[in-house]
């Protein structure tokens, strides 16, 4: 049976090939003078492939896609949010005390505090990323800083001399540290998407490329997309996608199948803000969130309005972090004068 699913899947996948994907040349000239050139990707076997669509990890089909909307004040100490993710079960954030310690904590949805926990890293490290994956993990992109002074103020700047991704539970042990320095110390610059798969590789933006980095640590394939890349997530198959916009305003979807970048026949709705954010869907492939224009489902190739704008209970600059949890509710942080509060609105089905 495992050898008749393997076929019929290289079959799938050659057709695929042939009618799904356009394979895209390199510009003649690069915009960025810190950006890598990459001549050479590591190219995978097809029945490789096929094999790892059969093992493809799925979604828990046990989670219970939620209709409850909830609005939950924080009761902890007052911080400022430095970096925030959501994902499974789980709330992660970097912050900011008073006092200006940084801090990391975690915490399931709906509860009202952080639990803090360390993560022993070289001194002068910061958190500039974060992601969960759908165990509920947070890896957590490090990078060195120094300090300097801006006018009254002291600000951090990257060196890039060290830079590292650590991973832990969701009880905040550290499970993994991987050393990226090489990377970023090497030109490319810190990403403002970052996102992992099954297999525990990363991805992140570099203008109009996606960059993989491999779960060891080390440069993976570069991907050429059309056009700037503002968003990247992972569906609910397990396939990559981004949100990127044209050199006319457009705003278009992508998948990557492969490590060919493929083109999705469709465009989204106007916005003033950008679509960054991707997750996987609870019944549709993806959930993508626009903090002014709301949450919409693709699936099939196919889009719908899941959340619309006056849906939303705080939008644009109001919104200090977001994203989607696996009962398929969007998460909302707000931080203005007050505490914290987070909002959970439903958005699957």
């Amino acid at each position: 049976m495992k050898k008749i699913t393997i076929v019929f899947l290289i079959v799938f996948v050659m057709i695929f090939f042939v009618f799904g994907c356009a394979e895209h040349l390199p510009e003649s000239q690069n915009m960025n003078e810190n950006k890598l050139e990459n001549d050479k990707s590591d190219s995978q076997e097809l029945s490789e492939e096929s094999e790892r669509k059969v093992e493809e990890v799925l979604p828990p089909t046990d989670v219970e896609i939620s209709d409850k909307s909830a609005v939950v004040s924080y009761s902890g100490e007052e911080f400022e949010k430095s970096v925030f993710a959501v994902g499974d079960t789980m709330l992660y954030v970097c912050g900011i005390k008073p006092d200006g310690e940084y801090f990391v904590g975690c915490m399931q949805q709906e509860e009202d505090i952080f639990r803090e926990f360390t993560i022993e890293t070289d001194e002068g490290m910061r958190a500039f990323n974060m992601v969960v994956d759908r165990q509920g993990r947070c890896h957590i992109l490090w990078m060195s800083v120094e300090k300097f002074e801006a006018g009254d103020q002291s600000v951090d700047r990257i060196t890039y001399e060290k830079s590292c991704i650590t991973i832990v539970d969701n009880t905040g042990k550290l499970e993994k540290e991987i050393d990226v320095t090489d990377l970023f110390s090497s030109g490319y610059k810190r990403p403002f998407c970052f996102v992992t798969d099954k297999d525990g590789n990363y991805y992140f933006e570099n203008e109009k490329e996606i960059i993989q980095i491999q779960n060891d640590g080390t440069k993976g394939t570069v991907i050429l997309c059309d056009g700037w890349v503002e968003g990247i997530g992972i569906g609910k198959s397990g396939i990559v996608y981004c949100t990127y916009q044209l050199e006319n305003g457009e705003r278009k979807l992508g998948r990557i199948e492969e490590n060919m970048f493929c083109t999705i026949d469709l465009q989204l709705p106007q916005s003033k803000a950008s679509y960054a954010g991707i997750y996987a869907g609870t019944d549709a492939e993806l959930f993508i969130f626009n903090k002014e224009s709301g949450v919409f489902a693709f699936d099939e190739d196919e889009i719908e309005t899941r959340l619309t704008e006056t849906e939303l209970p705080i939008k644009g600059p109001e919104i200090a972090g977001y994203g989607i949890l696996s009962d398929g509710r969007l998460c909302i942080m707000e931080q203005g004068n007050e505490s914290a509060v987070f909002y959970y609105v439903p958005t699957g089905k």
